[in-house]
């Protein structure tokens, strides 16, 4: 987040703020106003200013959109899920645009289904440039479990976090 002392307030707030070692936005909103009050030192009206300029600062620099917009893809760039491609335009279109970069995706299926075609299909498209559909090699979390269930996928998972 942002430095607070590049904020537009009253010089006497901002060495307040200075003087209680409270440099960024985060820092700011970690407190209660009261807690402010109290730590720098300042009225209870000049740090409502404070919490709102930095609010603002904040809200300026996030990037929210509707559920509407994200399906549309109407919406940031820094929003839009990306995905990797398959390589294969049937799959990609079944899948609705390839396997989406975030989250979890998984692949389960029985004995000779493909699983791990799919997986190695993947490992190959994640090299491709963005405009083949691939990531440019920069996709540094890969995890693939060839099970038959999704019972033995859940307790290698948990063996894996812990």
């Amino acid at each position: 987040m942002g430095d607070v002392q590049g904020l537009v307030l009253h010089p006497r707030i901002l060495t307040a703020v200075r003087k209680a070692k409270l440099h960024r936005y985060e820092e700011v909103l970690r407190f209660s106003p009261a807690d402010l009050e109290r730590l720098t030192h300042l009225s209870a009206k000049d740090v409502g200013h404070l919490v709102r300029e930095v609010s603002e600062a904040v809200r300026q620099r996030s990037h929210a959109a509707t559920a509407l917009q994200l399906l549309l893809g109407d919406c940031p760039a820094e929003l839009k899920v990306k995905f990797l491609s398959l390589g294969c335009p049937v799959l990609d279109e079944f899948l609705r645009g390839g396997v989406p970069c975030q989250g979890l995706t998984e692949i389960s299926g029985e004995s000779s289904a493909g699983k791990t075609q799919f997986g190695l299909q993947l490992c190959l498209t994640v090299q491709l440039p963005e405009e083949w559909g691939g990531l440019n090699a920069g996709w540094s979390r890969f995890l693939c479990f060839f099970r038959h269930s999704s019972e033995g996928i859940k307790s290698s998972l948990g063996s894996f976090i812990q």
